[in-house]
């Protein structure tokens, strides 16, 4: 049995360019992914960026991603990297872990709503395959809310390699917690403190920099 770790990057997909078609509000942009074997050690890697239908690469996301329009533009789109992955997957046995299912379900609607047909890509939709690490953490150390990969990696003391929020560093890092845990089931994360979700972040810094300043 092999392990494919994947992650996916996405691009907006602005509201007047919505339609019954497709309604969601992002794309996919880059794939990442990290195939490992029975031991959970990197075996080969995988990195496709994904030419958006819909979407628009604006500076927020290219700046997020470290993403430039140029490599998008010129990539292939979705149908064509996933058959790529599959013929690189070959016949291989395999299951696929993500850092929560909100990769899975993005995949999802792109498939049905472009109706990208093909044995191979149904067969790696399989529900079964897909594991929620992100759910399995936080069931293992009992949070009570989703935690971010970057918060996972410091409760485990494990170095964040390349870039956060790049596709294939991320499946890269996903990869190293999932090796560091599968292979140390008795590790105990010492402190355990709930982490405060990305908007509660923001607000609680914007709270501390007004908080600085004097309003008549």
């Amino acid at each position: 049995m092999n392990y494919l770790v994947i992650d996916l990057e996405m691009c907006n997909v602005p509201k007047h360019y919505r339609s019954s078609r497709y309604p969601y509000k992002n794309e996919i942009i880059q794939i990442g992914a990290v195939l490992l074997d029975e031991n959970f050690e990197i075996i080969e890697s995988m990195n496709q960026y994904v030419k958006p239908v819909y979407g628009v690469l604006d500076y927020f996301i290219s700046s997020f991603t470290g993403i430039e329009k140029q490599k998008v533009k010129n990539a292939p789109e979705l149908k064509e990297v996933l058959l790529q992955m599959m013929d690189w997957l070959g016949e291989r046995e395999y299951q696929i872990f993500q850092w929560s299912n909100t990769d899975y379900y993005q995949l999802k609607h792109e498939v049905c709503s472009k109706n990208l047909l093909d044995e191979k890509i149904e067969r790696f939709m399989e529900p079964v395959r897909w594991v929620d690490y992100q759910k399995i953490f936080g069931n293992r150390f009992g949070f009570s809310r989703a935690v971010s990969l970057e918060d996972a990696l410091k409760c485990c003391e494990i170095e964040v390699e390349g870039r956060l929020h790049d596709g294939l560093a991320d499946a890269v890092n996903t990869s190293k917690l999932i090796r560091w845990l599968e292979s140390n089931p008795e590790f105990e994360i010492e402190e355990i403190e709930e982490v405060p979700k990305e908007e509660e972040r923001l607000n609680y810094s914007l709270g501390n920099l007004l908080a600085a300043f004097q309003f008549d």
